[in-house]
């Protein structure tokens, strides 16, 4: 790979970009550290020497206050030898701005001797001292301090020294965090990496497998799961479960473009034969109208199979237009049990209703009864003769419930996971004359005013079905 191939892999690279800000914001949070150390080590020293200047004038103070100059100059010279003592620059300053009196100056402030005078000190005795030129260091590597303290004569003492800068003290300091800084920097990025490249694993197999499904059309692959749980765990198990839900709508809509043609083929079949027997010629008038209307009826069946599809989808989409209106959940159920008395009757089967109390609902009333109507037919088709098929209403928790059950055989365990899919029927229902759309139908209806609906088995035998509304306010 070219050195610009993998550069832009870097510049793309989120671990890298995660790296880069984790070690960014670790020097500046390093840097914020060690400037606040440096600053408060460097104020600290500067408090020191201070703080001891401030004594050691406010000490002689003391001694010339008791013993006058000549105990301030005895003091001096007991303490000549001290290097504290021999770098202080010690004067008398006087409240009328008269030149100051000069007791001591160190060695590295005198520029050169110039002449010998008569001076007075300050007592006013004439002494004999030495004229010397002054100058107050001016190097950026020492800084001078002083110190100043009222005396009982109403003069002042002023004491000035030099001492090293902090910049100067703190040049080794300084020196190490470079360096120590420089290796942090280093171990934050490489540190950042890792850990980056660790935490964005799971996403670089959620790219890996989506182009491994995008390249080779299976839905076969999953990504890895994390050990850890977390934000990226949960995103790689949402991926997994869409993979999962995925292949199963696929393999649900093979299975329905399976059912569909095998249903289509045969009334198609039919309506091919039947139009062959009427093409064929040579037969009564009244044989070619019995034809045609053959055929009209399995292009009925045709055209009733993509209708009820399409309306499952509209409702599953939630897309079906409802006709809402206040109604009674226990009247449509009796109105569609007076549908099917005749056929339950015809059957030798009992169809009760029990509604004890009103289940006043919001809904489209010819929807509504039009699944009710399919429970009613399935109880009635699945009852043998001498069964019951029971509709009861109830309220609960602010519901309305509708319970149809019957005394048939009930739906075996295998198919009750499925009974609600799409042209689906099981082994026991292959024998009876059906789209295989019912239930789906049902499903889709009551779920689209904004309800649902189950099934189970009785202990004693039989199937119950149960659908459950919102109760009108």
């Amino acid at each position: 790979m070219s050195s610009t191939g993998v550069l832009e892999r870097w510049q793309r690279s989120l671990a890298v970009r995660l790296s880069v800000w984790f070690a960014l914001l670790f020097t500046l949070g390093f840097g914020a550290i060690f400037g606040g150390l440096y600053y408060k080590l460097g104020a600290e020293l500067e408090s020191q020497e201070a703080e001891a200047l401030e004594l050691r004038v406010r000490q002689y103070a003391s001694v010339y206050n008791l013993q006058g100059l000549a105990g301030l100059r005895s003091r001096l010279a007991v303490e000549g030898d001290d290097p504290n003592v021999l770098n202080l620059f010690i004067e008398f300053v006087f409240p009328d701005d008269s030149e100051p009196f000069i007791v001591k100056v160190p060695p590295s402030w005198i520029e050169g001797e110039v002449d010998r005078a008569l001076v007075r000190d300050i007592s006013g005795a004439l002494v004999e001292q030495r004229t010397m030129s002054v100058r107050v260091p001016e190097n950026e590597d020492q800084d001078v301090l002083h110190a100043f303290q009222p005396l009982a004569d109403g003069n002042g003492l002023h004491i000035a020294r030099t001492a090293e800068s902090r910049r100067v003290l703190l040049r080794p300091l300084r020196a190490t965090f470079l360096w120590i800084g420089a290796g942090v920097v280093v171990f934050g990025f490489a540190a950042g990496l890792l850990v980056a490249r660790r935490a964005t694993r799971p996403l670089s197999d959620v790219i890996a497998t989506a182009r491994r499904i995008i390249a080779t059309g299976t839905m076969e692959a999953r990504v890895p799961t994390p050990r850890r749980r977390d934000e990226v765990a949960d995103l790689v198990t949402a991926f997994n479960t869409v993979l999962d839900k995925n292949a199963g709508l696929l393999r649900s809509m093979r299975e329905a473009l399976d059912n569909v043609a095998h249903d289509l083929r045969t009334p198609l079949t039919r309506l091919r034969g039947t139009a062959e027997v009427a093409l064929r010629g040579g037969g009564s008038q009244g044989a070619a109208n019995e034809a045609l209307a053959d055929c009209v009826e399995q292009a009925d069946d045709v055209l009733q199979l993509l209708r009820v599809m399409m309306e499952i989808s509209e409702a599953e989409a939630g897309m079906l237009k409802l006709d809402r209106k206040p109604t009674e959940l226990g009247e449509l159920a009796r109105d569609a049990a007076d549908l099917y008395s005749e056929v339950a009757e015809a059957k030798s089967v009992q169809l009760s209703c029990e509604l004890p109390m009103p289940t006043p609902i919001e809904a489209d009333v010819v929807r509504l009864r039009q699944a009710i109507a399919n429970l009613i037919d399935n109880a009635i088709k699945y009852t043998p003769e001498g069964g019951r098929v029971t509709i009861e209403t109830s309220r609960q928790a602010g519901e309305s419930v509708l319970r149809i059950s019957d005394t048939g055989p009930g739906i075996p365990e295998a198919d009750q996971a499925r009974i609600w899919e799409r042209l689906y029927r099981g082994d026991s229902s292959r024998s009876q004359r059906g789209l295989g759309l019912g239930l789906s139908m049902v499903r889709a209806i009551v779920e689209a005013h904004g309800g649902h609906v189950s099934q189970s088995n009785r202990p004693e035998g039989g199937a119950v079905f149960e659908l459950t509304l919102p109760l009108r306010r």
